[in-house]
């Protein structure tokens, strides 16, 4: 299961660099800020957030200012980007509001445009936010691990994004970057929920009018995809403990949103290219021309990080209780609608590269395929059942392999 498809590190050389250009842009640090949209005390924050059952469970520290979280920094001395054990959570009240010099950097995810959009219940009302951090995945399994469901933690910039097999990656700014907590009771539903998760986002970015039409789809198991380009813009990992009867599952998502370029294309950028080719039909021929008109000026942002995140939870809470009651069976027409692989003719690495044909998703959330030729048509009724968090799936050269 996958995350944060951004800038991949191949050397020591390039990650320094990469590094030392974020420790330009904002100062690590492991004090961050936790907004709610609702009224929330800090006794209740600690209740919800910050209590330990377990010995040695780590827990973050609550404070109602971050003078007071300064004045208990005793151990932050070091000048790499490290999360000190202590980690720092200043609740910020209605008086305290995100600092104006923050509301100004278009850079910094904007707290209050994100609350305007969000209508969902259960997820996203509670969001801690930081400039920088070194995985929002790692440090809410470190740190927030069987809390309340719905907190969802927010970062501008990455250190240590997590991917599969232990790969390093390094998020650029306009990056879409945070991971959220949610709770299953039945744990036949725990791997359906990266395809739940990709579900919510592919349609969170339908609805909106602009990108309604815009070729982005769900490569299997956990990849978001510009359909046109076939280039990789996001990517989905979940991650689970179990405690007390329930499984406590942290997601993460990074996409590709407003970052130009880099390193693959985004979003706004797939809605910019849309609007920009024009077509020309002459009268004197049935030929049309598509042209795209060349620009060097910056590509416009059609959607935000923002207004992306609170539609996504809007658009999650009523795929995921749908999910929870009835299961997946109810979602996979909605889910296969917008994958890639509908009818693709694949090749089986292990199996002697044998054909096969994708039909499906199993029961138990494996990828179901059907032995063909190389021209898909069926050669036998043998089904081929592939595991999401055992196969690697290489969609350039349609072959399914062995993850190493």
């Amino acid at each position: 299961m996958f995350k944060i498809t951004m800038a991949k590190s191949t050397n020591n050389t390039a990650i320094s660099s990469a590094l030392n250009s974020l420790k330009q842009n904002y100062t690590p640090s492991n004090i961050v800020s936790l907004y709610s949209k609702t009224a929330l005390e800090l006794k209740d924050a600690k209740e919800f957030y910050g209590k330990s059952y377990y010995p040695g469970q780590l827990v973050p520290n609550f404070y109602q200012t971050k003078y007071e979280a300064e004045q208990d920094d005793t151990d932050n001395s070091s000048s790499d980007i490290v999360i000190d054990e202590k980690f720092k959570i200043v609740l910020q009240t209605q008086q305290q509001q995100q600092p104006q010099q923050e509301i100004e950097d278009t850079n910094v995810f904007n707290i209050n445009q994100y609350f305007q959009g969000l209508k969902s219940i259960l997820f996203g009302n509670q969001i801690i936010h930081s400039k920088l951090l070194s995985s929002t995945q790692s440090l809410s399994l470190k740190y927030l691990s069987n809390t309340k469901q719905g907190i969802v933690v927010v970062s501008d910039q990455q250190t240590n994004g997590k991917g599969r097999g232990g790969n390093q990656w390094v998020s650029p700014m306009g990056c879409l970057l945070y991971s959220f907590k949610c709770k299953q009771t039945d744990g036949t539903k725990l791997p359906f929920l990266q395809y739940v998760a990709g579900l919510a986002l592919i349609e969170a970015i339908h609805s909106f009018p602009i990108a309604s039409d815009l070729n982005v789809r769900l490569k299997w198991p956990n990849d978001i995809y510009d359909g046109d380009s076939n280039l990789k813009i996001g990517g989905i990992l979940c991650q689970s403990n179990y405690f007390d009867n329930q499984f406590d599952i942290t997601i993460g998502i990074g996409l590709n949103v407003t970052n130009s370029s880099n390193p693959t294309i985004s979003i706004n950028e797939m809605i910019f290219k849309k609007e920009n080719k024009k077509t020309t039909t002459t009268t004197t021929t049935t030929t049309t021309t598509i042209t795209t008109t060349p620009t060097t000026t910056p590509t416009p942002i059609y959607i935000s990080r923002e207004s992306l995140l609170s539609r996504f939870f809007n658009v999650f809470e009523e795929i995921y209780l749908t999910f929870t009651r009835d299961g997946f069976r109810t979602l996979e027409k909605r889910y296969t609608d917008a994958w890639l692989h509908s009818g693709s003719v694949v090749q089986i690495k292990e199996k002697n590269n044998q054909y096969v044909k994708i039909i499906g998703i199993t029961e138990n959330a494996f990828l179901k395929s059907i032995e063909c030729d190389s021209n898909g048509n069926q050669t036998s009724n043998i089904i081929h059942e592939l595991h999401p968090d055992g196969t690697s799936f290489d969609i350039e050269n349609l072959i399914l392999k062995e993850k190493k």
